[in-house]
């Protein structure tokens, strides 16, 4: 049971898992399977997600934080903008390259958003939300990552309420 669970939980094997739960199946069944005192440090970092997981998560709270701005729920749109932040903090160390110009991305980007959504400014929060995008682009295309664009959705998220609080 162990070695299979570890063939699952490898680096290259673990990109290929296709769903959060899929991971959370495996990294229980490793637990499950011995003690965890018995887990090394490498075994622990592992487990811990990728930049692409981290990215995708950001690209659903982008693209809610619009949306709900948009709607006029300016408290979801808050919360989904300090989540992001949260989001970029934890791949910033969990890939220590990127750290400094995701620094730079939450101070130039979502600083402004933030400052529109406490002003309940739409027209700026549009503004510096496109800016957010064209600078996501830029900063793809320095890591040679410019197959990597962010692109609105015409649609909101349809399993939130979006409309004014």
């Amino acid at each position: 049971m162990e070695g299979a669970v570890r063939k699952v939980l490898n680096r290259r094997d673990r990109r290929k898992l296709a769903t959060r739960q899929a991971l959370l199946d495996a990294t229980l069944a490793l637990l499950a399977s011995r003690s965890i005192d018995a887990l090394s440090v490498d075994e622990i970092a592992e487990m811990q997600p990728g930049g692409a997981r981290l990215m995708d998560e950001l690209a659903h709270r982008y693209w809610v934080l619009y949306y709900a701005a948009k709607g006029g729920n300016w408290d979801l749109a808050r919360y989904m903008e300090r989540e992001s932040e949260k989001l970029l903090a934890i791949l910033g160390t969990a890939r220590p390259k990127y750290a400094a110009d995701l620094d730079v991305f939450v101070k130039e980007n979502l600083g402004p958003l933030d400052a529109a959504i406490r002003a309940r400014d739409w027209p700026a929060f549009e503004a510096a939300y496109r800016r957010g995008i064209e600078a996501s682009d830029v900063y793809h295309a320095k890591y040679n990552k410019s197959f990597l664009r962010f692109r609105l959705p015409d649609h909101p998220p349809e399993w939130f309420d979006l409309g004014p609080r």
